[in-house]
């Protein structure tokens, strides 16, 4: 499931982009919004074959605490070209003031495929503490999409409560998610020593969750709680 659900990720992003590009009025130019995302799909495609080779449960891997940091090379990849692009940042701007919000909360609602780890663990190919620290609040906070962008779509929620919402949906992963992963790995740092460990997590196909699938939700909560927490900012100041 996860190879189709990551496609399915990068799809919505496109076409988020290519909505935004035909829609009336767009004062950016969105060619460097499509870079950006080739960029990510490129590296979304370079770890799921590292997965593949079994990179990420490797004995030295394991050695490096991978946790703590492997993550932190998906957020650099996604982040940087936002940092030292503004043209990047101008096009993600206008594609979250074109679309729809309830449209973002639908993008959450993916995260219901937790129930697949849900099922895994029960049949006991899936660390049990990992499921119930993190695997049952994600599948809450994707079952918590559907009526959210109902609310949204009704106009019974505001810009406000949908970007507080963003926040809680990056939360549930950063930072216990990659805390639990080491506390799981093998190693001086083990915690959770039952079998199946956290190299279940770690292991292809899985493996493409925690390294790119994961994170591009929170990336995608963080982004459309910016834009908003911008646009918030923008209209006090013209109330000023």
């Amino acid at each position: 499931m996860t190879p189709v659900l990551l496609a399915v990720e990068l799809g919505f992003l496109f076409f988020l982009a290519r909505r935004c590009e035909r829609s009336a009025g767009v004062p950016v130019m969105m060619a460097p919004v499509y870079l950006f995302l080739v960029w990510v799909t490129a590296y979304a495609i370079l770890t799921s074959v590292l997965g593949a080779r079994g990179l990420y449960v490797s004995e030295a891997m394991l050695r490096l605490y991978p946790a703590f940091w492997l993550q932190l090379v998906t957020v650099a990849v996604c982040v940087l070209p936002l940092v030292f692009f503004a043209q990047v940042r101008a096009g993600m701007r206008r594609i979250v003031d074109v679309t729809p919000l309830h449209w973002f909360a639908w993008f959450h609602a993916l995260r219901i495929t937790a129930l697949g780890t849900a099922a895994k663990t029960a049949s006991g190919e899936f660390p049990l503490y990992f499921e119930l620290l993190v695997g049952l609040p994600d599948l809450a906070f994707g079952l918590s999409a559907l009526w959210v962008a109902h609310l949204l779509k009704q106009e019974r929620m505001g810009a406000r409560g949908f970007l507080w919402w963003n926040l809680v949906g990056a939360l549930i992963i950063v930072p216990s998610a990659p805390v639990l992963i080491q506390l799981g790995l093998p190693g001086p740092l083990q915690v959770f020593t039952a079998l199946p460990d956290a190299r279940a997590v770690m292991t292809y196909p899985m493996s493409i969750a925690p390294m790119i699938g994961v994170p591009l939700f929170v990336l995608v909560n963080l982004w459309v709680a910016w834009r908003l927490w911008e646009r918030e900012r923008i209209s006090r100041a013209a109330a000023e």
